[in-house]
């Protein structure tokens, strides 16, 4: 087999591709393994020829004699299996190298064509011009067959490309030496984009029995040619701009059929490229025309709407081509779709806005209707174009239901400052605003769309089906309604009405179905109309009335526990509000308001557990009471700041004070009535403790102890109640809080000035807390009242540590040093000798 034939010699297979390459690979290596089995022949016949000996029923006759396993399967010793070469991971593969070469002597030779007709087209004669241009095409022509009947691939595009080159500078050269007549620049490209887009597609054609097969360069020259023509045809004053640019769409058209049908992909697709870009071009300066002449007597009367109509039939007519692609059929008769949506709105592009989206949502919902009645799959053809529609639905109706959401915030932003009969101001609406009346109108359009967009596309269909659902239907359609209502002068409580009924309906349908989806639309719908009843006190106290009863209802009922705790907060926020809204009502102080809020609240959390047991649904009623109980205190903190910014500034702390001690005795009462609230008792003491503290600051005691050791004794006696009731329990874990706030403030103000009787007390104090706590074996006083007295010595010995001398100080701490130095030294001295000693033992 000669070295770099395409083809065997015997049998005429070809031998290019990657199934020859590994067939010739496999080939070695068979040469490879033969030679070295070759290689090893002589040793082998030298050894001693085994016998086959009979082999009994059932075993396997091998070369030493029966056996009942068959030998394994292996490599001989001496031949290693074979290994498929590795190609080189980096580097020029070879016939990449006779491309690259030949691409650039194409470029030369046209270049050096180009340079050689600008230099000496002049001084040639007529017959040296034609003779020079048809020679230099004919020669570049020939040599391409004659490399494509040799199968030189490489060679015949590159030559193709040169012929069709210099055919172009033929018709260039024949231009300007006046062979052609007096053409316009417009004609003239349009005959040069013929001559080569001809050119182009007969060498294509002329090769398809060669070896070679097709010529890429040649398909790209005759779409080159394509789009050349169109440009000619589009600039020529030979038709109307609209006309011209139907003609080429139409020409291209045809182009790419007749590309399609022969099997010349390039050309195909390049007059594909041509015709959907005349096309575009088409549809903008149509839709221009027709906003331009919008009304019917011009779009119809002096069809200024044909290029449209023309748009729009180009577009569908691939539709109709059976042998290309489906996807190719649905999107071209879905573009003519959109086209026609453009042919119908046009007539309102001089009407207001309201007119215009009241046509766009009607001719959405037609389409939508419509897509029923097509049959599959070209119901997908209205899919898209309905897809395209419900955006814009969409982002109409969202601007108008956002004008609503804010005039419903604007009138919730007042704070009691309107009056229950107030009505939403009155809302103008110029040529460029869209109506309030539309909201509900492109809501219902969309959700038509949505539904034909759902049944077009499996996809949409997953993503559509939960927005489909009934509850969110209703809700969307009410939520539209109210927000419309909201753009019209109308009362206010009647929008406040719309929105509780709506609420406390879905918080019903919620318990009834266990519908977390209804819930949570109503909770949306009863926040909302919190926001409005905020507008005026009336109200307020009405719609927090529904919404404490519809959160007490799902509260007890609902049987979730994560979801009863989360509502009973709200209920305790509810029920404060509702309070101090009857005591705004009712004209009162904001400070008494604030007090009986308070009490409320205690109460409420005091007498839950005996009220909620027989009738919660939820899990374990320990943890479903968080909620109300977390929410009371945060509501309790915010109603108590409240108060106290509605008091007098001399009565300021007073009333701090007032509402301190009642959450701390509420917090000690909850922990002293429920075995499962314990700990909420250092909640009650540390807000009793805060209480004595505001009141003694609002007296002018400045005495740190007269703050502490109150709340101390009580800690401590908390403390030893828990030791005498459990003897194994740790003295740190009973005392430390005790001890902590008896000594601590004291050691802090005793730091700063030691010198008063504050200090012998508290020294006396240390004394007895460390005799106490070792005649009682108590681990915590023996190291509270050691400790803080040690800091109190050290800091009574101060001043005699300031006087002595800095230049003793430093000499002590250098002596210190030099002492460890000389230890450590030692030390390493006698463990190196204690090693030695070790090895130096037989």
């Amino acid at each position: 087999m000669p070295y770099g034939a395409s083809r065997c010699p015997s049998c005429g297979l070809s031998l290019e591709g990657p199934l020859a390459a590994r067939l010739f690979t496999a080939l070695s290596t068979a040469d490879s393994l033969l030679n070295a089995m070759r290689q090893e022949a002589p040793a082998a016949q030298a050894a001693t020829t085994p016998t086959l000996r009979p082999a009994a029923p059932g075993a396997v006759a091998t070369l030493d004699g029966p056996t009942t396993e068959a030998p394994a399967r292996t490599w001989p010793a001496q031949v290693p299996p074979p290994v498929p070469p590795q190609r080189p991971h980096g580097g020029l593969a070879g016939a990449s190298v006779p491309k690259i070469l030949l691409g650039l002597g194409a470029l030369c030779l046209l270049v050096a064509a180009l340079v050689f007709l600008a230099v000496a087209w002049s001084a040639m004669g007529v017959a040296g011009r034609t003779a020079t241009l048809l020679g230099f095409t004919a020669v570049a022509g020939g040599l391409s067959a004659w490399a494509a009947h040799r199968e030189l691939r490489a060679a015949a595009e590159s030559l193709s490309v040169v012929a069709l080159g210099l055919l172009v500078f033929d018709g260039i050269g024949a231009e300007r030496a006046g062979w052609l007549g007096d053409l316009e620049p417009a004609a003239f490209l349009v005959l040069l984009g013929v001559l080569g887009a001809g050119a182009g597609a007969a060498a294509s054609l002329a090769v398809r029995r060669t070896p070679v097969g097709a010529l890429v360069g040649a398909e790209v020259f005759a779409a080159l040619g394509v789009a050349c023509t169109g440009v000619g045809l589009v600039t020529t004053d030979w038709f109307a701009w609209s006309a011209s640019l139907v003609l080429v769409t139409v020409l291209a058209g045809l182009v790419v059929l007749g590309a399609w049908t022969t099997r010349l992909g390039v050309l195909a697709v390049g007059g594909g490229l041509v015709a959907t870009s005349t096309w575009v071009i088409l549809a903008i300066s149509s839709w221009d025309r027709a906003l331009q002449h919008p009304s019917l007597r011009e779009l119809w009367g002096n069809l200024e709407v044909w290029p449209l109509l023309a748009t729009a039939a180009l577009a569908a007519t691939p539709a109709a081509v059976r042998r290309l692609p489906l996807g190719v059929r649905l999107t071209s008769l879905a573009l003519a779709v959109v086209v026609v949506a453009g042919v119908v709105l046009a007539p309102f592009a001089d009407e207001a806005l309201t007119e215009g989206t009241l046509a766009g949502a009607v001719l959405l919902s037609a389409a939508a209707a419509a897509s029923w009645f097509v049959p599959h799959p070209w119901h997908r053809s209205l899919g898209g174009p309905v897809g395209l529609g419900l955006v814009w639905a969409a982002l109409a109706a969202y601007l108008i239901a956002q004008e609503g959401l804010t005039r419903v915030f604007d009138a919730g932003a007042a704070l009691w400052t309107g009056s229950a009969g107030d009505s939403f101001a009155a809302r103008p609406t110029p040529e460029w605003e869209m109506a309030a009346w539309l909201l509900p109108v492109l809501v219902a359009s969309s959700g038509a769309a949505l539904i034909a967009v759902a049944r077009a596309f499996d996809w949409a269909d997953r993503l559509v089906a939960p927005l489909l659902d009934l509850q969110v239907v209703v809700a969307v359609a009410v939520a539209s309604a109210a927000l419309t209502l909201a753009l019209y002068p109308v009362p206010m409580w009647l929008l406040s009405v719309v929105l509780l009924i709506t609420g406390a309906g879905f918080a019903a349908v919620a318990l009834r179905r266990g519908s977390a989806l209804s819930l949570a639309l109503g909770a949306a719908f009863l926040a909302l109309a919190t926001v409005l009843g905020l507008h005026a006190e009336w109200l307020t106290l009405a719609t927090l009335a529904v919404v404490l009863a519809t959160a007490v209802t799902v509260h007890l009922r609902w049987p979730q526990l994560d979801v009863s705790v989360a509502v009973g907060a709200i209920v305790s926020v509810a029920l404060a509000g509702l309070v101090w809204t009857m005591g705004a009502v009712a004209d009162g102080s904001g400070e008494w308001t604030a007090l009986v809020v308070v009490l409320v609240l205690a109460s409420l959390v005091l007498a839950l557990p005996y009220l909620d047991e027989p009738i919660r649904a939820s899990g374990p009623a320990t943890y479903a009471r968080l909620g109300p109980e977390a929410g009371s205190l945060v509501s309790t903190g915010v109603v108590a700041a409240a108060g106290v910014a509605a008091a007098a500034t001399t009565e300021e702390p007073t009333w701090l004070a007032v509402y301190l001690t009642l959450a701390g005795a509420t917090a000690s009462a909850m922990a002293l009535m429920r075995r499962d609230r314990r700990l909420v008792g250092w909640l009650g003491g540390a807000l009793l403790a805060a209480a004595s503290w505001v009141r003694l600051a609002d007296l002018g005691v400045e005495t740190p102890e007269a703050y502490t050791l109150p709340s101390a004794v009580a800690l401590l006696v908390v403390g030893i109640v828990h030791l005498r009731r459990n003897p194994d329990a740790s003295t740190f874990m009973a005392l430390t809080p005790g001890l902590t706030l008896a000594l601590l403030p004291s050691l802090l103000w005793v730091l700063a000035d030691p010198i008063e009787p504050r200090s012998a007390l508290l020294g006396l104090a240390c004394l007895g807390l460390v005799l106490g706590g070792v005649h009682l074996r108590w681990s915590a006083p023996v190291v509270y009242g050691a400790v803080v007295g040690t800091l109190l010595v050290l800091r009574l010995a101060t001043p005699v540590a300031e006087a002595v001398p800095r230049w003793a100080l430093i000499g002590t701490a250098g002596a210190l040093l030099v002492v460890m130095g000389i230890t450590w030294e030692r030390r390493v001295h006698e463990a190196r000798a204690l090693a030695g000693y070790v090895r130096g033992l037989r």
